[in-house]
């Protein structure tokens, strides 16, 4: 259910033929069976919602209150892999936003137990670890570095076929562009990510995205001053 809800609002479908509950209504139903998978599903959907929205210091929240009422057990390492890539990509992001060491130290914690991972599974865990250690050399300033990964996280995806991380990996490729002024480039991987998550069914985060795409388009301007 909790899945069902995130789905729903990532596709912007309020019709859909099941019964949707709210996350509070969750949160009671696990409370009163006391289910620890369901808790978990709960912050997850709450925590992808943020996530998927650029809402980077909710997700970080969203994780600190959850590790305090339920700490993680041996039994959700696997789960606890996209866990890791949304926490990650969050911390390293608000270090770069914030400048304070704490999110780096994180980030970087994220990025090597993703590393570990990758060796394991190349196929699962190859293209969030590129990604990952792209925004770490970004936070860095190791700018050719970070696109090498970024361009490398955006392969893996393609070619083991995830097209919603392949979506994340072009857009966060395209944001690095135009912060470093290359927005030509930064222009078309946010096109691309666009028709990504269209094609993944996330018509509401390709809505924010569109709004983005306008927000650093400067024709967009144009238009607006010629209405």
């Amino acid at each position: 259910m909790a899945h069902l809800n995130v789905c729903s609002y990532l596709s912007g479908r309020t019709n859909v033929e099941v019964d949707v509950k709210s996350f509070d209504e969750l949160k009671s139903i696990a409370e009163k069976t006391n289910s620890a998978i369901l808790f978990w599903q709960i912050f997850m959907s709450q925590m992808a919602l943020k996530f998927w929205m650029r809402e980077y210091k909710d997700v970080v929240e969203l994780s600190e209150k959850h590790s305090e009422k339920h700490p993680s057990s041996q039994q959700k390492r696997v789960l606890n892999v996209v866990r890791t890539l949304f926490e990650g990509v969050a911390y390293l992001n608000l270090a770069r936003d914030t400048k304070q060491a704490k999110w780096k130290i994180l980030g970087e914690k994220a990025v090597t137990w993703m590393s570990q991972l990758e060796s394991m599974s190349k196929w699962n865990f190859e293209n969030k670890s590129k990604l990952l250690q792209a925004e770490l050399h970004y936070l860095e300033g190791d700018l050719e570095s970070a696109e090498a990964f970024y361009k490398a996280s955006i392969k893996s995806a393609h070619e083991h076929k995830f097209i919603h991380e392949e979506a994340l990996a072009c857009e966060l490729y395209g944001i690095f562009c135009i912060e470093n002024h290359v927005a030509d480039e930064g222009t078309k991987q946010l096109h691309i990510a666009l028709d990504k998550y269209k094609q993944w069914g996330a018509m509401k985060k390709a809505d924010q995205l569109q709004l983005f795409i306008d927000l650093v388009n400067p024709t967009y301007f144009g238009r607006l001053k010629l209405v």
